[in-house]
């Protein structure tokens, strides 16, 4: 048996290297707090064929790997993020802040353009599909926040440009003067990672080859994020747990067909090639109950370090 424990990890604040909060009253509006879940990973790479340099022809070559967390419960999950939300406005307010209502961002300027067309005043769902595959998000049901819509202004809008969009509104009310602290909550707990760096990618795609390769771990990811006005906090490389998933690995790979020699046809050579590929779909198991205390854990110590900051930069 492995004791489920939270590795040392270290809080990093972005943003200049004097900001504080002292000149602003300890109020704090929470536009956002969402937890994303990762229950599924996809991963590809192909390798598309053709001529060969010396002559000779190559197929195309491809590799996929499909990984699904098994276990999970949506109802849980929801609770989960109810319990880490409220625990969280109690830690604020245990050090002296003031949860201020959401109205107050609402009503302000920055979100007044087009505001039905372009943002939700909205409490959790009981989980939504996130941009990322195999990915739910979470908010909690006892608060409303502010929400983008996906569709602004009748026009598609892509991830990109919408989290850009999101960021330079909050941008906005940030750097105005104002009568409270924005801050903007994003967790996302990962299950698996992607462990074949794009180097070797590339070095296997030069050689014809395609490869994929994932691992189980579980962790609070490194684009987890608890901003205040324009101070992000971080940590590089996530929050880990131990003792949460079994370390399994996992990989599909693929060589090209190559006919380097064709076929005589009289006046003409004929070459033939196949395209190919590997697919590789795997269920990881989990146990409900350590992976909810896991997730607990991480985001617990992950909050209550980002608000010891905060404390420390307001006083």
């Amino acid at each position: 048996m492995i004791a489920q424990n939270v590795k040392d990890f270290k809080v990093k604040m972005l943003g200049p290297a004097n900001l504080n909060f002292r000149k602003v009253p300890k109020r704090v509006v929470i536009s956002d707090f969402q937890v994303n879940f990762q229950t599924a990973l996809q991963l590809e790479d192909k390798k598309k064929g053709g001529k060969m340099w010396r002559g000779g022809l190559k197929g195309d070559a491809k590799a996929s790997l499909t990984l699904v967390l098994d276990g999970l419960n949506i109802e849980e999950l929801q609770q989960l993020t109810d319990k880490l939300f409220e625990q969280y406005k109690a830690e604020l307010v245990a050090k002296g802040f003031e949860i201020a209502s959401i109205e107050e961002l609402w009503n302000h300027n920055a979100y007044q353009k087009n505001r039905e067309k372009r943002w939700d005043l909205r409490s959790g769902q009981g989980g939504e599909k996130g941009d990322e595959f195999g990915t739910i998000v979470m908010r909690p049901t006892g608060q409303k926040f502010i929400v983008a819509k996906k569709n602004m202004d009748n026009k598609k809008t892509g991830p990109l440009k919408l989290a850009n969009y999101e960021e330079q509104v909050e941008l906005k009310v940030s750097n105005q003067k104002k009568e409270f602290i924005f801050n903007k909550v994003v967790l996302n707990v990962m299950a698996f990672d992607n462990a074949l760096s794009e180097t070797t990618r590339a070095l296997n795609r030069h050689a014809g080859y395609a490869q994929v390769k994932a691992e189980t771990d579980f962790k609070i990811g490194a684009s987890s994020f608890n901003k205040f006005n324009i101070g992000q906090m971080i940590v590089k490389g996530g929050v880990e747990v131990v003792g949460i998933l079994e370390k399994q690995k996992f990989d599909a790979s693929q060589g090209a067909d190559v006919d380097k020699r064709g076929t005589d046809a009289g006046v003409f050579r004929i070459w033939r090639v196949e395209d190919k590929e590997d697919i590789n779909v795997s269920v990881v198991k989990c146990d409900p109950e350590k992976y909810n205390k896991g997730a607990e854990m991480a985001i617990t110590a992950f909050l209550g370090a980002t608000i010891e900051k905060l404390a420390n930069k307001s006083n």
